[in-house]
């Protein structure tokens, strides 16, 4: 069973809690599901061998607090930083998931891999991954993307892209920094099977630092 994780933080409490960027974040959530022994392992091994990180996440700024947002098959426990107040647990059915319509609500991390030279003549094993700035080129990932996870835009619901916005952040003692937009629309389920991975995997990259949780609301459109 899928699990949604809801947490409130308000904003005093983020500056004791030094929460001020993405990585911050990205430790917090891991918190939520430390307690599991096979995910303590995982942390242990070396960053190429880890894999995915097993929950996705995302924050969004309210009035008087942020709200923390997890998905994960993995059962949360309530970290020692959160009241019981802050924080809702909600198992999401698979009735929720199997609707033809839904609105949605992506925060992504949208990004292409371009050939990097290794000095020698050649390209390195890995590309380098750039952010898509413009509009035309967004609109095309979030195209690719649909068709690859199970589901197609829906052409009678305007597509609102956001511009992108900048999130610096440091991990352990590096600089790094994501690009997030924000995609907001209505589709359509295709695939049922790959639409429900694409839920509880993500979307895109950057999964474990707040990007590729795919909000969705049943419609009937």
């Amino acid at each position: 069973m899928t699990n949604l994780v809801k947490i409130m933080l308000p904003y005093d409490q983020l500056a004791k809690e030094k929460i001020n960027d993405n990585y911050a974040w990205h430790k917090k959530a891991w918190s939520v599901f430390s307690h599991h022994p096979e995910l303590e392992e995982r942390n242990k091994r070396p960053e190429k061998e880890k894999g995915s990180t097993p929950f996705l996440s995302r924050y969004t700024q309210k009035p008087n607090y942020v709200e923390l947002l997890l998905v994960s098959d993995y059962q949360p426990n309530k970290p020692d930083w959160c009241s019981s107040e802050q924080w809702q647990v909600s198992e999401i059915d698979e009735s929720y998931l199997s609707q033809s319509d839904y609105y949605f609500d992506l925060y992504a991390n949208p990004t292409k891999t371009v050939k990097k030279p290794d000095g020698k003549g050649g390209y390195t094993r890995h590309g380098k991954r750039l952010t898509l700035m413009d509009n035309e080129a967004q609109l095309e990932w979030i195209i690719r993307k649909s068709s690859n996870h199970g589901f197609v835009l829906r052409d009678d619901i305007p597509l609102q892209i956001d511009k992108p916005v900048d999130h610096r952040f440091n991990r352990k003692g590096e600089k790094g920094l994501h690009i997030g937009v924000r995609f907001q629309g209505a589709l359509h389920v295709a695939e049922h099977s790959v639409f429900k991975e694409a839920f509880r995997k993500g979307i895109g990259t950057a999964k474990g630092f707040g990007f590729g949780l795919l909000m969705i609301k049943p419609a009937q459109i």
